[in-house]
């Protein structure tokens, strides 16, 4: 049996620090299509200021590495979504975030991943 590996997509004020708890027990890839959020977190500056400079080092140095190419989640075998939904103006979802995290998750799903949402809604 494959060892669990999770690939946390959206690193929020949701996904951050879901990616730190399980980080304490899993090894963990944390993944966000912002650049510059990659960047920071890197350097352990969170602006969401969620997790403190120690923390994210801690985590960094131990179990949590961070990215933005969707292929460095290619071996994990349970990924959460944690990606806004925020509301429209018509106060319906917009899910285009969501749709989108889930196509990106597909193209690399193996046979028996699991996919987790993790998503504020309306």
């Amino acid at each position: 049996m494959k060892k669990n590996k999770i690939g946390i997509i959206g690193l929020g004020y949701v996904g951050l620090p879901v990616s730190i708890a399980f980080s304490k027990k899993y090894k963990v890839v944390g993944y966000d299509i912002n650049h510059t959020r990659i960047i920071n977190l890197n350097n352990f500056v969170d602006s969401t200021l969620e997790i403190s400079e120690i923390k994210l080092k801690e985590a960094l140095g131990k179990n949590l590495s961070i990215t933005n190419d969707i292929e460095n989640l290619r071996d994990c075998n349970i990924y959460i979504i944690t990606v806004p939904t925020p509301i429209n103006l018509d106060k319906t979802p917009d899910l285009r975030a969501l749709l989108n995290a889930t196509e990106s998750v597909g193209r690399i799903l193996s046979r028996n991943d699991i996919v987790i949402y993790e998503s504020t809604v309306y």
